[in-house]
């Protein structure tokens, strides 16, 4: 099942996106978390997810300088090379990697994707990244509405946006009423 296509962006679109260190871009920076200790992190960042960006999921696509490379053990230390085999890797890992091949990305791929089911891709990258198995996040972005968007390990979102327009109001107005939002850095 296909559960990712590529689209015709290879770039990251915002120029005010410091893409080697997100806290120095010219942007407005929040942090949403979760407010309950739940032990599922994975199931309260879907949760997190789908209450702040829903509605706007349809609009949303993920990019990443290296869509292959997402997960830690797909690095072979002791031939100093990648290896993507399902052998040896975790099942988390496993689950990526089938993930890329049955959606036709190719290895070595760099660039965007627009998810074509969000139930299924959420759990897959999301383990990946709570078990820290991937050690950074893809960037989710809306290029019309000017923000981007990670997932963090600590159960949390860590979003940036050039200025707040309504749907930015919309979304830091739900992050208010119903998570832990840190605007101050």
């Amino acid at each position: 099942m296909k559960i990712l296509e590529k689209v015709n962006e290879t770039g990251f679109p915002f120029n005010w996106a410091n893409m080697d260190y997100y806290p120095e871009s010219t942007a407005e920076r929040k942090e949403i978390y979760l407010v309950n200790d739940d032990d599922d992190s994975v199931a309260g960042l879907i949760f997190l997810f789908y209450s702040l960006f829903g509605d706007l999921k349809n609009d949303l696509k993920i990019y990443s300088k290296s869509w292959w490379d997402f997960c830690l053990d797909t690095w072979n230390p002791e031939s100093d090379k990648a290896d993507y085999q399902l052998k040896n890797k975790s099942e988390e890992s496993q689950n990526y990697l089938k993930m890329l091949e049955d959606s036709g990305i190719e290895v070595g791929y760099s660039g965007c994707c627009r998810c074509e089911n969000w139930d299924k891709y959420l759990p897959i990258v999301l383990k990946c990244i709570v078990s820290n198995i991937a050690p950074y996040s893809p960037l989710f972005f809306d290029k019309e509405n000017e923000f981007f968007f990670y997932f963090h390990s600590s159960g949390s979102i860590g979003m940036y946006y050039k200025e707040e327009n309504e749907t930015i109001k919309k979304i830091l107005l739900k992050g208010w009423q119903e998570y832990e939002v840190i605007s101050d850095f």
